[in-house]
């Protein structure tokens, strides 16, 4: 979920010696992968990739994810908030939900929510 810590987990993952890129797109998740894989000096990375606000390519996840499961060991972590909690966030950082350009906050976190739900029931994944 767009607010739920996102950011703060992987400057967490960081402390903990991991090499951490935000914001990658799902369909270069691969090839960090690799990348991680063949770099002598970085032994685990991690990525804050795939956004709501991109609005595309959660379908090729499930494949995506395979992908990088025959390169590295991985594991994949969702981070959820309350509404309440999320409305907070936006509302202290005076920032539109990505998903709600032109609505309310409220209207963005359960647009997102409800997209997520959705990805998470599909028979792909």
């Amino acid at each position: 979920m767009s607010g739920s810590g996102k950011d703060s987990a992987l400057k967490a993952f960081e402390d903990l010696g991991y090499y951490s890129v935000d914001n990658l797109p799902l369909e270069l998740v691969p090839r960090f992968a690799d990348l991680v894989s063949q770099s002598p000096e970085i032994e685990r990375g991690g990525s804050g990739g795939g956004r709501a606000r991109r609005g595309y390519g959660w379908s090729a996840f499930p494949s995506i994810l395979k992908q990088v499961r025959k390169v590295l060991p991985t594991r994949v972590v969702f981070l959820e908030a309350s509404e309440d909690a999320l409305v907070r966030r936006f509302s202290e950082t005076r920032r539109p939900h990505p998903m709600g350009r032109g609505e309310t906050v409220l209207h963005g976190i359960r647009a997102e929510r409800k997209r997520l739900d959705r990805c998470a029931t599909s028979p792909t994944s």
